[in-house]
């Protein structure tokens, strides 16, 4: 049953709602709260990246949906196992486009500080999977490094990546408001990959 509806809304130049897409009802039926983490748009198609795996599924999907078509497509994308000895879950952040069919994905753990294990950027190409297929990943970055320069304290949640023009790689933490963390926002340039 529906938590809470993943939507993509279109609005026009005002802020006007015109049109919001559900998922299909299928998979609404199987829903977890863990659903659209990252969105992107590429070649006129919108990417999401689900969090976590929902029902009894093995790994979370990435879903496209065909704007002019009104069709979703999915396909699993394999997450690494929990690596940290506090435990928790691995998941999605961020889905962000790299060009000819490839994308950037953000996997992490929940855990920070000296607890988290799992911070990385890994591509993907989706260009010739099928829909139901599972994704073969690319290990691009382990972001501990980067996370804790300076002596910094690892944030959990790095959630937003972006690419500029010249191919560099900026990434920003979800501080949640200081909910249960120092509120420290970190925004990095990565460089190029």
């Amino acid at each position: 049953p529906v938590e809470s509806a993943n939507l993509l809304i279109k609005t026009d130049a005002g802020g006007v709602i015109t049109q919001a897409v559900m998922l299909p009802d299928a998979l609404n039926q199987i829903q977890l709260r863990f659903g659209f983490e990252g969105v992107a748009e590429y070649d006129s198609k919108v990417y999401v990246a689900m969090q976590r795996a929902w029902g009894d599924e093995d790994n979370p999907r990435i879903g496209i949906y065909d704007v002019a078509n009104d069709a979703w497509q999915f396909m699993f994308y394999p997450l690494e196992a929990s690596a940290s000895a506090a435990g928790g879950w691995v998941g999605l952040s961020d889905i962000t486009p790299l060009g000819n069919g490839r994308f950037l994905i953000i996997e992490r753990d929940n855990q920070g500080g000296p607890d988290a294990a799992i911070k990385r950027l890994y591509s993907v190409d989706i260009s010739t999977v099928t829909d139901g297929a599972t994704l073969n990943k690319t290990l691009e970055r382990d972001l501990l490094n980067d996370l804790s320069a300076g002596g910094a304290i690892i944030a959990e949640k790095v959630e937003g990546s972006a690419i500029t023009s010249n191919g560099d790689v900026f990434i920003i933490n979800d501080n949640d408001g200081v909910d249960d963390n120092s509120g420290e926002t970190r925004l990095l340039n990565l460089g190029a990959l």
